[in-house]
């Protein structure tokens, strides 16, 4: 933003950028968890990029065990303006016994430190938008492990598999856009309905929980591959109508 506008109006601008931006944040970037909405690091970047801000990976480290402490990877991040001025900095740890990371490769940890980390620095430097969203003051990568609701993992559980769905339609006729979810996942199930019709859920990490999705369309092993899944809605659901490969050369 330019260094030119008056404190009030600085603010108004952001406000207006925020609420320009609010509903597709809330759509593809906040998690409910416990009745509460929490918005995802990749929704703060989101907001951030549109008022010129970016962010960076300045330390990735790994710390050993110690007598008194376990090991942990710790990154640290910071939030850059067009100038390359410096906003803030955040430092984010996953520990070496931290659930369910225990049980995932290197790379995953250092991911999540890094995520942990930008979450950190963006929430110091930009705090007030998620006040301005309706979400809570921490971010969902901050929140201890418990699976997020979703349409396909209520608390109720599933009680029966839906229908194949037919292409989604807008109020003329037209094409509706595909919501894409991106995310390393964590797990594949194949399983069977009562019916006997195979069904294929994905796992997607999402800070500490995993994010389930359903598809119709067999889906192989990619545990630890960064996906791009493309999301049609489905009554009060979504199914996946492709998953792809972003390691894929």
């Amino acid at each position: 933003m330019s260094d030119l506008l008056a404190p009030q109006d600085r603010v108004k601008q952001n406000e207006q950028l925020v609420r320009a931006l609010g509903t597709i944040v809330k759509q593809n970037y906040v998690i409910r968890v416990s009745g509460r909405e929490y918005l995802t690091v990749a929704g703060a970047q989101a907001i951030a990029s549109g008022m010129g801000l970016t962010t960076t990976t300045e330390q990735l480290r790994h710390v050993p065990a110690t007598d008194g402490m376990t090991g942990y990877w710790e990154a640290t991040s910071t939030v850059v303006d067009q100038r390359g001025v410096v906003l803030g900095r955040g430092v984010g740890c996953v520990f070496d016994d931290e659930k369910p990371w225990n049980t995932r490769p290197q790379f995953a940890r250092q991911m999540m430190a890094q995520t942990r980390a930008t979450g950190r620095a963006l929430k110091g430097v930009m705090g007030w938008a998620f006040a301005m969203l309706g979400t809570a003051s921490s971010l969902h990568e901050e929140m201890p492990e418990e699976a997020p609701t979703t349409p396909q993992d209520g608390t109720e559980g599933v009680r029966r598999l839906p229908a194949r769905p037919t292409a989604p339609k807008g109020s003329k006729g037209e094409s509706v856009a595909l919501r894409e979810v991106r995310g390393v996942c964590a797990e594949v199930e194949c399983k069977v309905s009562k019916a006997g019709t195979k069904y294929w859920r994905i796992g997607i990490e999402a800070g500490d929980a995993t994010e389930w999705f359903t598809s119709f369309k067999p889906i192989p092993e990619l545990a630890g591959r960064l996906l791009l899944l493309k999301l049609v809605p489905h009554k009060d659901g979504v199914l996946v109508e492709d998953c792809i490969d972003m390691e894929v050369e």
